[in-house]
């Protein structure tokens, strides 16, 4: 079966140029990490308060080969009326740049000497540490796409920055979940949950009626919480993110990009609660009805690996992930994984046309990395 070749290395060299980390960290510094330290290589000194450039032109780690450095005029530059730095092409014999985005297919083009054999016919995919600076493969990493329930990470996101797990829950009308064929934790109206209960069936199960449940207990309606979430997501630096709701419904108005996804499934990782939920294969939560009987109710993983349906490679372990499904965004997954001396990695695949495709095109990812 042909391939259609898409993928790129990003070089620890390249990273590091970039970044101007030397040694460990995040893969890339988010936006506001930079204009904190190094407000004046981002945009001149009367700008320091335009995070909506940053939030959509990430300096850091430029879409279209941009230099970090800021020329002093402003016709060198490009930049515009209301003083914010945009970056100038470099052109070839043919007018274009070789590193830039293309406009039709959203992909990054690597020089040739930089082009990876593994080809995945999937729509998006991102293979990075999170112990180095080491970029292993990318694929339309900066892409806008339906991202299903790996929407799930921003929503797990703020709940654990603002919630505490014994906090109980009473489930009411407006957390209910109509849309046919949604995956749910079954919740009735006037069900007493805690947090953390609600938290492992927004993750192992992937519970809509948990994400309205925890989105509305954190924020008290789903609108409000949504904007939490876009305010979070610039904060990591996601540059391609818009969410309207906390659990990956389809809205044509709701996407994210693999690039963006590594910030958040990055920034969930600092909490060891989290990193304790995705390492569930099935969960048992008990708790009260409205006639304050107990009710038994059990989650299961939609982790196909923990299933034992496929099999990863022996190299690394599996911690646990995120799953997601729609019509719109296919078969999603984000995984966080360890190689054999410790090391963590984030892999990411978007866009897969089924399970089978999903998990043999993860687990070629999986298999680029370094022992």
């Amino acid at each position: 079966m042909k391939k259609r070749y898409a993928g790129i290395l990003f070089s620890l060299s390249f990273i590091v140029a970039l970044t101007g980390c030397a040694s460990s960290g995040s893969l890339i510094k988010s936006y506001s990490d930079t204009i904190l330290s190094d407000t004046s290589s981002i945009v001149s000194s009367n700008q320091i308060e335009a995070t909506d450039f940053m939030a959509t032109s990430l300096v850091i780690f430029p879409k279209e080969g941009a230099s970090l450095s800021v020329p002093e005029s402003a016709e060198e530059t490009g930049e515009t009326q209301d003083g914010v730095y945009t970056e100038t092409e470099s052109e070839t014999e043919d007018g274009a740049d070789p590193n830039m985005e293309t406009e039709e297919t959203g992909e990054t083009q690597a020089p040739e000497e930089a082009q990876e054999e593994l080809q995945l016919e999937s729509g998006a995919a991102l293979l990075a540490g999170i112990d180095s600076l080491e970029g292993l493969y990318a694929k339309n990493i900066y892409e806008r796409r339906a991202p299903a329930s790996l929407t799930k990470l921003m929503t797990a996101l703020l709940v654990l920055e603002n919630c505490d797990f014994n906090e109980e829950v009473t489930f009411t009308e407006d957390m209910v979940v109509t849309e046919p064929d949604a995956s749910l934790c079954y919740l009735e109206v006037g069900d007493v949950l805690t947090v953390k209960q609600l938290f492992y069936g927004l993750m192992i199960q992937s519970g809509n009626d948990a994400a309205n449940a925890l989105a509305i207990h954190v924020a008290g309606s789903i609108e409000a919480f949504c904007d939490m979430m876009n305010v979070r997501a610039k904060e990591l630096g996601c540059a391609d993110t818009h969410f309207v709701n906390p659990n990956g419904l389809h809205d044509d108005d709701h996407y994210t990009s693999a690039y963006d996804i590594y910030l958040m499934l990055n920034e969930c990782l600092k909490h060891e609660d989290f990193i304790t939920a995705i390492r569930q294969t099935e969960y048992t939560a008990v708790y009260e009805n409205a006639s304050k009987e107990t009710v038994s109710m059990d989650y299961t993983t939609t982790n196909q690996y923990f299933l034992d349906y496929y099999d990863y490679p022996p190299n690394v372990k599996v911690i646990g992930g995120k799953t997601g499904t729609t019509n719109e965004a296919g078969r999603c997954l984000a995984l966080y994984v360890t190689n054999d001396s410790g090391q963590g990695f984030i892999s990411i695949i978007l866009g897969a046309w089924d399970g089978d495709m999903l998990y043999s095109e993860m687990n070629e990812l999986l298999n680029k990395i370094p022992n």
